[in-house]
């Protein structure tokens, strides 16, 4: 094989079998735990940027800012992330509704390959 054949893509099936044979992340089976105040949740809701936890029983109010973790396993590699949130609605209905901001670029790119695999991308 010459070198312009390696660096043109001219051994398409070579460079597939690499692609293929990648190890394959398996799918996570549960959302990510939200760990407020010490207490351990399941959201019922989990979208990039924002989460529904009901019911909830902790002792936040509407509009306050509170720090919690986002903890969740990729991959068999348990990641724990610091975040700060803010609380958007939080009714007996509703229960609680909170917007979170992007944690640090490193963990935001594991959350995001968290999502994917959790959707099954």
């Amino acid at each position: 094989m010459s070198w312009l054949s390696i660096f043109s893509g001219g051994n398409k099936a070579s460079g597939d079998a690499k692609s293929s044979a990648g190890p394959q992340k398996e799918r996570p089976s549960a959302p990510p735990t939200i760990v407020i105040d010490h207490h351990d949740y399941v959201p019922e809701e989990f979208v990039l940027g924002s989460f529904r936890i009901r019911p909830y029983d902790g002792d936040l109010i509407a509009k306050q800012k509170f720090d919690f973790r986002l903890q969740f396993d990729l991959g068999g590699d348990p990641v724990d992330v610091s975040c700060i949130g803010m609380v958007v609605k939080l009714t007996e209905e509703a229960g609680l509704v909170a917007r979170f901001q992007s944690p640090q670029p490193f963990y935001e790119r594991k959350l995001i390959e968290y999502m994917k695999a959790l959707k099954g991308l």
